[in-house]
């Protein structure tokens, strides 16, 4: 079986397990899992993804061997803890970015209180600047910003994106609407392979670089 074909098995695998009831979840670390509950208790303006996204973000970083992850839209920390859990597996590394100053100040404390600190770098700013400014390249990207960014985003990250890596879009299904140029380029680009799940109705959107 050539690479794009276990790529797309893979994908439909992802498919019947999420739409699948939960059996059985493998454990979380006492500390993330306190704070992952804490965080979503207090999150009233519903930044963070849902747990369900949570934990296929944390699949996804596993068992994508990621080691050079990004997330652009830390919120308070949930998703970076998440996907920090996956790559506690690989020795990964995820640097996040928030745009609000007291939102990343959060994102650290909540981080580093679920002992992910030295897997996860959260840096304050503008994702438009600050990204320029990371060396290397990524092979496990994470968007969830303002939308209408989506495709600048895309436009910014794709060519540091390495071969076989994965571009992660949050709310592509409940937020579908204002992401028109975003969705057109998961559709009409030669150079992805796309699929859309959506385990908790928010929608993540799924590309491999080819």
């Amino acid at each position: 079986m050539d690479v794009r074909c276990r790529v797309v098995a893979n994908m439909c695998l992802l498919l019947l397990l999420f739409a699948a009831p939960v059996v059985a979840d493998p454990p979380i670390p006492a500390a993330a899992g306190a704070v992952l509950k804490r965080i979503r208790s207090a999150d009233s303006n519903l930044l963070a993804v849902s747990e369900e996204d949570g934990r296929m973000l944390r699949l996804l970083a596993a068992s994508n061997h990621t080691k050079r992850a990004l997330e652009i839209g830390s919120a308070q920390g949930y998703s970076a803890i998440w996907i920090g859990l996956g790559l506690r597996e690989t020795g990964g590394r995820l640097v996040t970015i928030e745009y609000d100053q007291t939102r990343a100040k959060e994102a650290e404390a909540n981080i580093r209180a679920a002992g992910l600190s030295d897997i996860v770098q959260v840096i304050p700013g503008d994702g438009f600047q600050v990204i320029p400014t990371l060396p290397g390249t990524f092979d496990y990207v994470f968007l969830d910003a303002w939308k209408r960014d989506y495709q600048r985003f895309f436009d910014l990250v794709f060519p540091r994106l390495d071969k076989g890596g994965l571009f992660l879009g949050h709310n592509v299904v409940n937020k579908a609407g204002e992401l028109g140029d975003f969705l057109k380029t998961l559709r009409t680009h030669s150079g992805i392979l796309t699929t859309i799940v959506s385990p908790s109705g928010e929608g993540i959107s799924v590309s491999w670089k080819r």
